[in-house]
């Protein structure tokens, strides 16, 4: 789950460029992943993504309201299951300041991701840890999980359909990931374990 809060100046975008900007951020989190698992998962795991634009009537940077001819302050505040945090923080600035540049080319671009301690997350009125959301995503898939049918994604631990998501065969094992950041975390991981293996 990300909720995901972009504060843009007034009268810096018009109501059609917010909906880009937000649409574009989430195609860097659930839309991507999504597309890329279809089946019974993929509607529950994109439900839990959320982005809302703020546009204050008030803005003061360094003790000046921002203005006509200043330099445009984008904030963007992303509340996401902590122990997630870490993890997705690198992709994610990265992602996010082009999708936010690639509209507003002028852009100065700060963002916070913060970690929401486990068990502060509310789902249908139940406060959930993230590997509890993980497993109510996961939920349409566990009969196909059990019959073979599907694989976990080592980095996340999301149920991903065999065939119908990003794959990977390492070391003689198939692994499955739910998005393409899942797995070029998992190389990446895989690439500083051998490194370090072989200089140990």
């Amino acid at each position: 789950m990300l909720f995901i809060e972009l504060f843009v100046p007034q009268n810096a975008l018009d109501a059609d460029q917010c909906r880009r900007v937000a649409q574009s951020l989430l195609r860097h989190t659930a839309h991507d992943a999504e597309e890329e698992m279809e089946g019974p998962s993929a509607g529950i795991f994109a439900s839990q993504f959320h982005v809302v634009v703020h546009r204050p009537e008030t803005w003061v940077v360094g003790e000046r309201p921002v203005g006509p001819g200043d330099p445009s302050p984008y904030m963007v505040r992303v509340h996401a299951p902590g122990p997630w945090r870490k993890d997705i923080s690198a992709h994610i600035i990265g992602a996010f300041t082009k999708a936010i540049t690639d509209v507003a080319p002028d852009a100065v671009v700060q963002m916070h991701v913060l970690g929401v301690p486990e068990g502060s997350i509310g789902v249908q009125g139940k406060p959930m840890t993230s590997a509890e959301l993980v497993e109510m995503m996961n939920d349409p898939l566990r009969q196909a999980y059990a019959e073979g049918k599907a694989l976990m994604d080592p980095m996340c631990g999301m149920l991903v359909e065999l065939g119908k998501a990003p794959a990977l065969e390492h070391e003689g094992t198939l692994y499955g990931f739910c998005c393409e950041g899942c797995r070029t975390e998992f190389i990446a991981k895989k690439e500083k374990e051998a490194a370090r293996a072989g200089t140990g």
